[in-house]
C-alpha cells in the first residue's frame, strides 16, 4: 500500500480542522492520514466511470438509432419507442454527468447536453429557418436532451406526429441528437485514454485526480440541489414557485432524473464494495458533534432521497402546484448536505473547492 503524508491549506482550512477534529477526535492533525489513495482512484475509475460512460454510450446509440427510425417512418409507434430510449439515456446521463473532468470537460458533456429550460422561441425559429449552430452559446439552450423533451412531449401524440411531418423539424431533431452522441462518444474515446493517468496520479493538490473528483462530486451537487429543486421552488425569490422550470418539464419526468443524481453522488462517496471517500474520512478519525462525519453525510444523503421519495407521482412541476411544502422540505433538506460535503469533506481531506458557483453549467 502506498503511504503519504501531507499538509496543505492556509488559517481558514486549519481552523475548520481544529474544530470538526476538537468536537471527539483522538486526531490531532486530520490531513495527516495514511490511506490509499490509488486504491480509491482505481475503484472509482473501473467500477463508477468507466461503467457510467459504457452505459450512457450504449443509451446515446439506442436513442439516435430510434431518432432515424423514426424520422424515417413518423408513427405513434416509433414515437412511443424514442419516447423510452430518450428517457433511459436522459436516466444514464444523470449518472455520467457528475465526472465533469478530464474528457468530459474538455467536450462539455454537462452543459453541451443539458441546460434547461428550453429556449422555445429560439428553438421554433431554428426549425422554421432551419438556420442553427448548436456548438455555440445562443443555441445552449436549444440542444441536448432538454431540447428532445421539448420537440417530443410538448403537445398531444397527435400533434407531434403533425408537426414531424415536416423534413426541416426532422432534421432538427437529427441534429440534437447526434450532438448528444457525438459528444458522448468523445467523452468515451478520450476517457480510455485519460483512465489510466487517472488512477495512477496521487496527490491533492488543484488539479490532481482526487481533487477533481471532490470538486465535481460537489459541482455536481449544487446543480442537483439549485437547478432540480431550488430555482423551481423559489428558493432564492422568497419561494415564487416556478414549475415550468423544472428539469424534463414537459415529459413530466423530473422526480426519477433528480433521484437517480442524488443515488448516484451517494453510492459515489461510500465506493460501493471498495474504497471510497467515506473510508478515507473515517481514516482520519474526525468527527463533528461527536459523530463521524461519513455517517452525518450518509444521514444526510438518505433524509434528502427520504424527502424525494415522499413526493407523488414523476414531475416536480405538479408536485410544486400541488404539493408545494413538501417540496420545500426536499430542498432543505439537500440544502443541508452543503456544509457536510463542500465545506467539512475538503477541509478534513485538504482539498481547495476551486469550481465557480453557476447555475448555468448544465444540470
Amino acid at each position: 500500500m502506498l503511504n503519504f503524508k501531507w499538509l496543505q491549506g492556509g488559517l481558514y482550512l486549519a481552523a475548520l480542522v481544529f474544530t470538526l477534529s476538537s468536537c471527539g477526535s483522538d486526531t490531532e492533525d486530520p490531513c495527516a492520514v495514511e490511506f490509499n489513495q490509488l486504491a480509491l482512484l482505481e475503484n472509482v475509475a473501473d467500477n463508477f466511470i468507466s461503467p457510467a460512460y459504457n452505459n450512457l454510450q450504449t443509451k446515446v446509440d439506442s436513442l439516435n438509432d430510434a431518432v432515424n427510425a423514426f424520422c424515417g417512418q413518423p408513427d405513434a409507434s416509433k414515437l412511443q419507442a424514442l419516447k423510452s430510449s430518450w428517457l433511459s439515456a436522459y436516466i444514464a446521463f444523470q449518472t455520467a454527468k457528475i465526472y465533469e473532468f478530464g474528457p468530459a470537460e474538455d467536450y462539455q458533456l454537462r452543459s453541451s447536453l443539458n441546460n434547461y429550460p428550453v429556449f422555445t422561441s429560439r428553438l421554433e425559429y431554428a426549425v422554421s429557418s432551419q438556420t442553427y449552430n448548436l456548438e455555440i452559446d445562443s443555441f445552449a439552450y436549444t440542444r441536448g436532451f432538454p431540447a428532445l423533451d421539448y420537440l417530443l412531449h410538448h403537445d398531444s401524440e397527435a400533434q407531434i406526429l403533425t408537426e414531424f411531418a415536416d423534413t426541416a423539424r426532422q432534421n432538427y431533431l437529427k441534429a440534437v441528437s447526434q450532438q448528444i452522441k457525438q459528444k458522448v462518444d468523445w467523452t468515451q474515446d478520450g476517457w480510455s485514454a485519460y483512465a489510466n493517468s487517472f488512477k495512477t496520479t496521487e496527490g491533492l493538490a488543484v488539479g490532481s485526480p482526487l481533487s477533481l473528483l471532490v470538486n465535481q462530486l460537489n459541482q455536481n451537487y449544487e446543480l442537483f440541489k439549485n437547478n432540480k429543486l431550488g430555482t423551481p421552488v423559489g428558493a432564492k425569490v422568497s419561494y415564487i414557485a416556478a414549475p415550468e422550470k423544472t428539469e424534463a418539464y414537459y415529459s413530466g419526468q423530473s422526480l426519477i432524473l433528480a433521484q437517480t443524481t442524488l443515488s448516484a453522488s451517494q453510492a459515489l462517496f461510500n465506493g460501493g464494495n471498495g474504497q471510497g471517500l467515506d473510508d478515507y474520512l473515517d481514516a482520519t478519525a474526525v468527527q463533528k458533534d461527536g459523530r463521524p462525519l461519513s455517517q452525518l453525510i450518509n444521514e444526510q444523503f438518505d433524509a434528502a432521497n427520504t424527502a424525494l421519495n415522499a413526493l407523488n407521482g414523476q414531475s416536480l412541476a405538479d408536485n410544486i402546484r400541488n404539493n408545494f411544502e413538501a417540496c420545500k422540505s426536499a430542498y432543505a433538506q439537500a440544502q443541508n448536505q452543503v456544509v457536510y460535503l463542500k465545506t467539512d469533506l475538503p477541509a478534513v481531506l485538504c482539498i481547495n473547492i476551486t469550481y465557480a458557483d453557476n447555475t448555468d453549467d448544465g444540470d
